[in-house]
C-alpha cells in the first residue's frame, strides 16, 4: 500500500468557518486629532480606531475570543491540506485522523454552543445601550457609526462542514482517452503527496518550535508554565498521529516519543522549577528532538509511490497539450 493510500484510509478533511465582527473602526477624526495633539508631522500617517460600540467595545471582545477559540482549537489540534506555504495554511480544509473525527466534532460542538450563549447573553445589554446611548458616547468622532443591534448580530456565524474523505481520482470510471486519464490521476496524485508532505511538514516544525521554546524558557527559567508541558503532549500527539497515518516515519515516531517520555511524562511544572535532574533531562530531551527535526526537514524527500491505477492505460500525455 503506498503512502497516499495510507493516508486516504486514515484521514478525513474537516472544515470550520467562523465570521465574527470587529469591534473597531478606523476614524480619520480620531487620527487628524491625535496627530494634531501629539504634534506629529502632517507626512507621518497616523491610523486611529476607535471601538464602534461605545462603552461595551471591550465586552464584545470577549465575546469575540469564544469565536476565536474555536478558530484556535482547530488550528492547535488539526493539520492544514493545502500546498500553499504562507499563512493560508491557516485556514481552509485541515487534515484530522479519522478516529479522532468523533471527539473533534463534539468539542467543536460544545465550543459552538459556547459562543452562540456569549452572543445571546451580550445583544440585550448592546440593544439596551444602543438605543439609550446610540453614538452619544462616541463624543466627537463623527466618522465611525454604532451598528444596529440586528447588524451586529448579522455578522456572527459558526459553520462545521461535515468532514470529508480525501478525494482520490478515480480515472476507471470516467470515460477519458487513456492518455489523459493517466495524465490527470498522476498530477493529481503529485497534488496529494505536496499536501500530505506540507502537512507532514507542518507538525514537524511547529514541534520543533515548541522544543527550541522549551529549552529556551527551562534554561532561563522565566515564563514557566504547565502549558509547556501540555503543549509538548500536544505536539508529540501531532506528529504521531500525521506519521503513522501517512508514511510511518521511524525516526519521527522516535523523537515523538522522547517528547513524551522525557517532557510530557512531566506531571507539573512544579517539578521542573525544584529538580535540576528533570530540567535538564528535558532541556537535552528538547535539544535533541529539535535537532532531529531539523535535520530532517533538511534532508531529500523522497517522493511517495503512486496510487496503483491497474485499469488505466499509457498513452501520449493529453493533459499538458491541454492546460500547459
Amino acid at each position: 500500500m503506498s503512502f497516499i493510500e495510507t493516508a486516504v484510509n486514515n484521514f478525513m478533511l474537516l472544515q470550520v468557518t467562523i465570521r465574527k465582527a470587529d469591534p473597531m473602526k478606523r476614524s480619520k477624526v480620531a487620527s487628524d486629532a491625535a496627530a494634531t495633539e501629539c504634534r506629529v508631522n502632517r507626512t507621518v500617517p497616523v491610523n486611529t480606531r476607535v471601538g464602534a460600540l461605545g462603552t461595551l467595545t471591550t465586552d464584545l471582545k470577549a465575546v469575540n475570543s469564544k469565536y476565536v477559540a474555536l478558530h484556535s482549537y482547530m488550528y492547535e489540534n488539526t493539520l492544514p491540506f493545502t500546498d500553499a506555504e504562507d499563512d493560508q495554511h491557516k485556514r481552509g480544509k485541515r487534515l484530522i485522523l479519522t478516529v479522532e473525527v468523533p471527539e473533534v466534532l463534539s468539542i467543536l460542538a460544545g465550543m459552538k454552543r459556547e459562543a452562540f450563549a456569549a452572543l445571546a447573553e451580550f445583544m440585550p445589554r448592546y440593544r439596551e445601550y444602543y438605543e439609550a446611548r446610540d453614538r452619544v458616547d462616541l463624543g466627537l468622532v463623527s466618522d465611525v457609526d454604532m451598528p444596529t443591534p440586528e447588524a451586529l448580530a448579522a455578522k456572527y456565524d459558526v459553520v462545521i462542514s461535515p468532514p470529508q474523505p480525501i478525494p482520490v481520482f478515480a480515472a476507471d470510471k470516467l470515460q477519458l482517452p487513456a492518455g489523459l486519464a493517466a495524465d490527470i490521476a498522476k498530477r493529481h496524485e503529485q497534488t496529494l503527496a505536496k499536501q500530505l508532505e506540507g502537512a507532514k511538514n507542518i507538525a514537524m516544525k511547529g514541534a520543533k518550535d515548541h522544543m527550541d521554546l522549551v529549552e529556551r524558557q527551562l534554561t532561563e527559567g522565566k515564563r514557566l508554565h504547565n502549558s509547556l508541558l501540555d503543549n509538548a503532549k500536544r505536539h508529540a500527539k501531532l506528529l504521531r498521529g500525521m506519521v503513522k497515518g501517512y508514511d510511518n516515519d521511524p525516526r519521527v515516531l522516535q523523537l515523538a516519543d522522547l517528547i513524551d517520555e522525557q517532557i510530557g511524562s512531566i506531571t507539573s511544572i512544579e517539578h521542573v522549577k525544584h529538580s535540576t535532574a528533570v530540567r535538564d533531562r528535558a532541556v537535552r530531551a528538547a535539544k535533541t528532538v529539535s535537532k532531529g527535526l531539523g535535520d530532517l526537514a533538511a534532508a531529500p524527500k523522497s517522493s511517495p509511490a503512486p496510487i496503483s491505477a491497474d485499469s488505466i492505460v499509457a498513452g501520449d500525455s493529453l493533459l499538458a497539450d491541454l492546460i500547459d
